[in-house]
């Protein structure tokens, strides 16, 4: 499907009130369309259900919308209305905007935070052999270079800020028309599902509803042209309806799942009121379709998002801010008194700077009285700072401060994992996003790689890009060989990422290289290479013996501490998971090729004088800026 234009709620009479009625007249068909045989039936109860679905679910519109202006100061729909509208006549802004917007605050605030850690999606194996880890390494490889060509980490922010909004964030994993796996952004009020279904969150059926050019449409299905140039355009330029240029059909798509292993009617189905586009079966277990809530009801599928939890401390804002303004617009203004019968010539009461003023009798006055209560200030403060704490984020991380006095790494480190306590939960589901992720794109791409006889990616490295194959299909059957996790991220700020890595080099976790990795500061970037290319160049060859059984062997200009800790550390490891004869042997011949450089390099042993035995030089202890206790053999 190509990109769907967002729905309103202009368009929820967009089926025609033919099929309406017909749906209607078979109620009995309405939610068993999936078993119809006949094909005008089959699309009457799929229309029907779907449009007896949004007929029943109005509330979700109207909340979401709600919610959107509540963040925005937008509605969701017709955004081109009466906001934009005002601030066109006579250039002045809309009036009912709020000024102390704290939802708009805490989703900001919260959304930087999250999005500054990128899970990452990791196949691990528990007990495999060779081939099996062998192919995770290459699952690893592929699925980075997936993320990075279909953009699932700058859409996965919109996605995130959707589950603040509006409750649930929607990516959709679809085929493009290249035959590439695409990701699609989805708003929640475009789905749709019957909630006694979802009562547990595992629906059994679900609609989408979107908006599509008719040309598009006509070029996508050309053997259903005559229906379609008849079908209801969307928006509708006459009854009273919004003018626009857009000729665009609302399509309804939709699935139902399974009822068991050996059943038939999984079914994914598209059509618009005139006809039946596409009907395919639909053998998945699940729908394409990756949410993301933001904090979980006890029972439905859509989650609760910020707007909805601060809409009353949020409102009460607002009516406070408003009484404020009033008050300070119609009592705050300077006032002069001027006894009656004092001959004052009110002409000279001006604003301009030494103006005489002449009086008889009583001297003018001016005062400013008092217009409002210190108990609405008070109670203006007192909502704000509940408002900040019952969204758990602090009002000094809104601001971009840090309490007074938190200068150390480790204080900061401290810090900061107290507010990451408050969203734990969110931070976990945030990761099963990717990890749900993951799957469904591995999912897609082995289909068309199995259809189209191939399928790559484009896998960014250091050194600049490289095309990477789907591993083979056949080994990706077993979904209990891999498992999918993602990598938790160190401390986000550069004092206390820094104190945390300088820990676990001194504690001998990491050596001071994997110590330059984890850091991951932009500056110390040309440095690392530097540092670790002697290290890379090993693991290089190593991996071309295990991977693909090519032989490149060391030379002069090679780390022979580093080779022969690597080369044992290789064949300890690929032995127990039966590595393959030829490529074990390679790993031997490396090894002995390391011992042949290594005598080759010691210097000719000197004969001892008679009677006196060689004594052993003290060497200097080696010094590191970063740790000065750490041995720098192993970081070179």
């Amino acid at each position: 499907m190509p990109t769907i234009i967002k729905t309103d709620t202009k368009s929820n009479s967009v089926i025609t009130a033919k099929t309406r009625t017909k749906a209607t007249k078979n109620s009995q068909g309405i939610s068993s369309w999936w078993k119809e045989t006949d094909k005008q039936q089959r699309l009457n109860g799929f229309i029907g259900t779907a449009s007896f679905l949004k007929e029943k679910q109005q509330y979700r519109y109207r909340q979401s919308n709600l919610f959107c202006r509540l963040y925005s100061n937008m509605p969701l729909f017709g955004f081109v209305g009466s906001n934009l509208n005002k601030m066109s006549i006579n250039s002045q802004l809309p009036s009912d905007r709020s000024t102390c917007n704290i939802i708009l605050s805490c989703v900001d605030t919260l959304h930087s935070r999250i999005t500054q850690s990128r899970p990452k999606p990791v196949f691990l194996t528990d007990g495999a052999d060779y081939k099996e880890r062998n192919l995770a390494k290459q699952l690893n490889t592929f699925i980075n270079g997936e993320l990075y060509q279909t953009g699932a980490y700058e859409l996965g922010e919109e996605i995130l800020r959707d589950a603040m909004i509006f409750g649930t964030g929607i990516i959709k994993v679809h085929e493009d028309d290249d035959n590439r796996v695409a990701l699609e952004r989805k708003i929640l009020t475009e789905l749709l599902f019957d909630e006694n279904d979802a009562m547990y969150n595992k629906p059994r059926q679900m609609f989408e509803f979107c908006l599509i050019e008719r040309s598009v449409l006509i070029d996508l299905f050309p053997e259903k042209k005559a229906e379609l140039l008849v079908a209801m355009q969307a928006y509708p330029t006459h009854d009273g309806g919004d003018p626009t240029i857009s000729d665009q059909v609302m399509v309804v798509e939709g699935y139902h799942l399974k009822s068991g292993k050996k059943a038939k009617d999984g079914i994914r189905m598209i059509a618009c009121s005139e006809c039946e586009l596409l009907k395919e079966p639909w053998n998945k277990k699940t729908f394409p379709y990756v949410f993301m809530h933001y904090s979980k009801r006890p029972l439905g599928a859509w989650g609760q998002g910020i707007p909805e939890q601060l809409m009353g401390t949020q409102t009460n804002i607002n009516k406070l801010m408003i009484t404020i303004d009033e008050s300070i617009n119609i009592i705050g203004v300077p006032k002069v008194f001027v006894e009656e019968g004092s001959k004052v010539v009110n002409s000279h009461l001006d604003s301009r700077i030494g103006t005489i003023v002449k009086f008889r009798g009583t001297k003018p006055i001016y005062e400013t009285p008092p217009c409002v209560a210190p108990e609405l200030y008070e109670r203006l403060d007192k909502l704000i700072e509940y408002g900040y704490r019952q969204c758990g984020v602090s009002a000094l991380s809104a601001s971009a401060q840090k309490p007074a006095g938190l200068d150390s790494g480790e204080a900061i480190r401290s810090y900061d994992n107290l507010q990451s306590d408050r969203f734990a939960a969110f931070s976990k589901r945030y990761e099963q996003f990717y990890t749900d992720l993951a799957y469904q794109i591995i999912d897609l791409a082995k289909e068309i790689c199995k259809r189209e006889g191939s399928y790559q990616t484009v896998y960014p490295t250091k050194n600049g890009t490289k095309k990477i194959d789907l591993p083979s299909i056949d080994l990706i059957k077993d979904d209990f060989v891999i498992q999918c996790f993602t990598i938790s991220s160190l401390p986000k700020d550069p004092s206390g990422r820094l104190q945390k890595v300088t820990e676990m080099i001194q504690s001998g976790m990491v050596s001071i290289a994997e110590g330059r990795r984890l850091l991951d500061f932009p500056d110390l970037d040309s440095d690392q290479k530097l540092a670790n290319a002697a290290e890379e160049r090993v693991l290089q060859q190593l991996d071309l013996i295990v991977e693909e059984g090519k032989y490149v062997p060391p030379d002069t200009f090679t780390d022979l501490t580093i080779a022969n800790q690597r080369v044992v550390e290789y064949y300890n490891l690929y032995m127990q998971c039966k590595l393959d004869e030829d490529k074990a042997q390679m790993l031997r011949d490396y090894f002995i090729a390391i011992q042949t450089l290594k005598a080759a390099a010691m210097p000719p042993t000197m004969p001892a004088a008679p009677g006196n035995p060689p004594q052993a030089t003290a060497a200097p202890l080696p010094q590191s800026n970063l740790v000065p206790n750490a041995n720098t053999g192993q970081a070179a």
